[in-house]
């Protein structure tokens, strides 16, 4: 039972080693934009295939424009299909309108989640793996095996 206990432990801490700092990137600022994030029309200032599908946006704000990098699609066309000059759905902070995301928050939400959540439950298990296959001092400390005692007679 202590060996489920320490690897579950070990494998809690780095979960969140993992997912904290990458949820932080974008998946904070795609629920503040859900939650209080205003809806405008953008429009499309360049577009970079070679950069992630980069879209480049701009949109304005009570008479001063902001601009912003995405990603297509999530209520905007996809990458093949939308062109430069072409409205777009953005939403901004109504407090900070530099603060923005080309598309529905909702839909960049449940693009986010899945990575994070995979590499918060499979790199964890993996370098625990890899830990336990180069160092046999944390192997033994890990399976509660205590270190084997050669016979010298």
């Amino acid at each position: 039972m202590r060996v489920l206990g320490k690897t579950f432990v070990l494998w809690l801490l780095g979960a969140l080693a993992i997912t904290i700092p990458m949820s932080r990137e974008n998946l904070v600022q795609f629920y503040r934009l859900r939650r209080i994030g205003v809806m405008a029309s953008g429009v499309v200032t360049d577009l970079q295939p070679g950069n992630h599908q980069a879209v480049y946006y701009s949109y304005e704000v009570a008479g001063k424009a902001f601009s912003g990098i995405g990603r297509a699609g999530f209520g905007n066309p996809e990458f093949c299909c939308i062109r430069v000059g072409q409205t777009v759905i953005v939403y901004y902070l109504p407090h900070d309108p530099s603060e923005s995301c080309v598309g529905l928050p909702n839909e960049l939400i449940k693009n986010e989640v899945p990575p994070i959540v995979g590499a918060g439950i499979t790199f964890p298990l993996f370098a625990m793996a890899v830990y336990a296959s180069r160092y046999p001092r944390f192997k033994r400390w890990l399976l509660d095996r205590p270190k084997s005692v050669s016979a010298s007679s």
